[in-house]
C-alpha cells in the first residue's frame, strides 16, 4: 500500500490549482500584453482558461491521491477510481484547450503579414 498521507481537500486543492494557474498565467500574459504580441482581451481569456485548467487538474490530481492512499480500497478498485479521476482530468483540459480557444486578432494578423512581408 501506498501511504499518502491523511486525505485532502479536493475543493481546497481545486482553489489553490487555480490561485496558482492565475499567477502563473497572468504574468506571463501580461508580458506577451506589454511586448505586443496578444491583445488585452486575448491575455484575459487565455489567463482565465489556464486558472480553469488548474482548478481541474489540481483537483483531478489531489482525489487521484486520496483514492490511492484509502487503505479501505481494493488494489484493483484504487487503479480504476484514480485513473478515472486522472482522465477527467486529462478530458476538461482537452476540451478547456480546444473548446474555448480565443478570437484571432485581425490586427495582430495583419502586422504578422506585414513583418513577414518586409523579410
Amino acid at each position: 500500500m501506498i501511504n499518502t498521507g491523511t486525505p485532502r481537500s479536493i475543493s481546497g486543492h481545486a482553489v489553490s490549482g487555480g490561485i496558482v494557474a492565475f499567477m502563473v498565467s497572468g504574468a506571463y500574459q501580461y508580458a506577451k500584453f506589454k511586448d505586443g504580441k496578444t491583445t488585452k482581451s486575448q491575455a484575459i481569456q487565455t489567463t482565465l482558461k489556464s486558472t480553469l485548467e488548474g482548478a481541474i487538474i489540481g483537483a483531478c490530481a489531489i482525489a487521484a491521491a486520496n483514492t490511492i492512499g484509502d487503505p479501505n480500497k481494493s488494489t484493483i478498485n484504487k487503479i480504476a477510481q484514480a485513473s478515472a479521476y486522472i482522465a477527467i482530468g486529462g478530458a476538461f483540459a482537452y476540451a478547456a484547450q480546444n473548446l474555448l480557444k480565443p478570437k484571432e486578432c485581425k490586427t495582430l494578423q495583419n502586422q504578422q503579414k506585414r513583418i513577414n512581408n518586409d523579410k
